[in-house]
């Protein structure tokens, strides 16, 4: 099951542009600003790099955790139920639910606290996955925004086609 979740095209898809943002950023951009021979440089490209992992790694453990599914053999304490007339059952899969369970129509099975199926992950952000949803949002955005800094004062004039097909899809993907 993990590895079917693992090769979906978005998850390749958003594998694949990771990898393209870590190359444009450290050999292209950063590369002409500060250079990766001096200090300045050198401590950017760690620095970005150590995000990159950073945000690749907590990715992964979006895409391989397991967000959490409701056993096939729970059952409702009745004893300890505030409210035992109404015992919440699935209406897809008939199995009772814990609070602030929901059944999840593309995994098709109830997921513990489930904030959201996503598509770039394909898995459902849940119980034991969304730490690792919120820190791979946070370091993608950290290392968007680096990259976005590596660019302060590019001449498209003077770039490279890799440089203006780069800032022509970021204006792109702005713009929409």
């Amino acid at each position: 099951m993990k590895g079917k979740r693992f090769l979906s095209v978005p998850v390749l898809a958003v594998f694949l542009l990771m990898l393209f943002v870590y190359y444009s950023s450290i050999f292209v951009f950063l590369q002409d600003w500060l250079g990766l021979q001096s200090s300045p440089g050198t401590l950017n490209a760690f620095l970005f790099s150590l995000f990159a992992s950073l945000s690749l790694f907590s990715f992964f453990s979006c895409v391989l955790t397991d967000p959490g599914h409701v056993p096939s053999s729970y059952a409702p304490d009745v004893e300890f139920s505030k409210d035992n007339a109404e015992q919440k059952k699935c209406d897809k899969c008939f199995a009772y639910k814990p609070p602030r369970t929901h059944h999840c129509r593309v995994c098709r099975r109830c997921i513990l606290k489930m904030d959201h199926h996503c598509l770039w992950i394909n898995n459902c952000v849940g119980y034991w996955n969304y730490k690792a949803f919120f820190v791979f949002v946070f370091y993608a955005t950290t290392i968007i925004f680096m990259s976005c800094v590596f660019q302060k004062d590019w001449d498209p004039i003077k770039g490279s086609s890799l440089k203006i097909f780069y800032c022509q899809c970021n204006n792109w993907h702005s713009s929409s």
